[in-house]
């Protein structure tokens, strides 16, 4: 009888159990039914709005763009709207030859013209060879990238990319910052119709004028120039070779540096943190193809220049103590012998 009970008891847990578990893997399984279909519908129903605001990418600027001033050009990114019998939605991007091309329609030519006039031009080419009612909205989604030109006295100078909103200084930034021989005040800028402005980036560091710092347009070469004094030095130096400047020895921080023209000695050891407690700058020496030259710390730099920083005579005479403890031994050396010649 007892038996029966417990075996009863058993059986009945094992149903409690079950029950449970069926009811817990039930409520698991539609709770992901629902998750599934409300992504589905979400994907389903989602807007033209939400499509496009996944479809762009994030950028940065200044201010409000105004269509009627910005001038379209290969690689901007255009939202397309075509309403007539059918709502038709696109996001174009405009073609390295300037054109918009409309999927089952064509091409047309929008690269120089401002927005407004852009949307003129596309609605008139909708029209005439698709849908006549048609009306046709285009809107700027993100600004085109583009390389432009900067030589002289920056310290990475060649192509950079820029935005279609990005200023005198940006580029100025991305070429690495200017030389430390620069002349600021006369930065010249070169325009595709051979027009030639101007700017004192000093000026617009003092009193913020934007005309001293002017947007840059796709085809500007910017020039910015050395100070007279060190153009002799720096047509002397200048050179396309990348090969690094090597500082070893006793500085704080050994190591490669990008060769910069007209830098010396000392600019490169300033790089490297400066010389160490037991290096001696008045001995420094060049290693340039193999062999030593020994040279004042005005010496300028030629790419693979290696600059060896040698040890003080304290250091190689005492080694790695300080000035208090050379006095305290020499202290005690004396009195060592004062005693013993008593």
């Amino acid at each position: 009888m007892i038996n029966n009970i417990k075996y009863c008891k058993i059986i009945r847990t094992c149903e409690i159990i079950f029950s449970q578990t069926r009811i817990f893997i039930l409520l698991l399984f539609s709770i992901s039914i629902i998750v599934s279909q409300n992504i589905s519908s979400r994907d389903l129903d989602l807007g033209t709005d939400d499509k496009l605001l996944k479809l762009t990418e994030s950028f940065v600027i200044e201010h409000q763009i105004e269509p009627e001033s910005y001038i379209l050009g290969p690689g901007d990114k255009l939202g397309l709207n075509i309403i007539s019998s059918v709502n038709l939605t696109y996001i174009i991007t405009v073609t390295p030859t300037g054109h918009l091309w409309i999927p089952d329609i064509g091409t047309v030519h929008i690269a120089g013209f401002s927005i407004p006039d852009a949307e003129e031009n596309v609605k008139k080419y909708v029209q005439e060879y698709k849908y006549n009612t048609a009306q046709v909205k285009v809107v700027l989604m993100n600004v085109r990238r583009f390389k432009v030109q900067i030589i002289g006295a920056v310290n990475n100078p060649g192509f950079v990319s820029i935005t279609s909103v990005d200023r005198l200084t940006d580029v100025i930034h991305r070429s690495g910052g200017l030389h430390k021989y620069a002349e600021e005040e006369e930065v010249k800028i070169l325009n595709k119709n051979g027009n030639e402005f101007k700017s004192s980036l000093k000026k617009f560091e003092f009193n913020g004028d934007l005309n001293n710092n002017p947007i840059i347009k796709e085809g500007d070469i910017i020039h910015v120039p050395y100070m007279d004094k060190y153009v002799e030095l720096i047509e002397e130096t200048l050179t396309h070779k990348k090969n690094p400047v090597l500082v070893t020895g006793f500085v704080m921080n050994p190591s490669g540096h990008k060769y910069i023209p007209g830098y010396s000695i000392k600019d490169y050891v300033a790089l490297s943190g400066g010389a160490a407690d037991m290096g001696s700058i008045k001995n420094i020496s060049i290693i340039r193809r193999g062999e030593i030259i020994e040279e004042g710390v005005n010496q300028v730099i030629l790419p693979g220049d290696q600059i060896h920083i040698p040890a003080n005579m304290k250091y190689r005479f005492l080694g790695n103590i300080s000035i208090l403890q050379t006095t305290t031994a020499i202290m005690s050396l004396y009195l060592a012998f004062v005693a013993a010649t008593n």
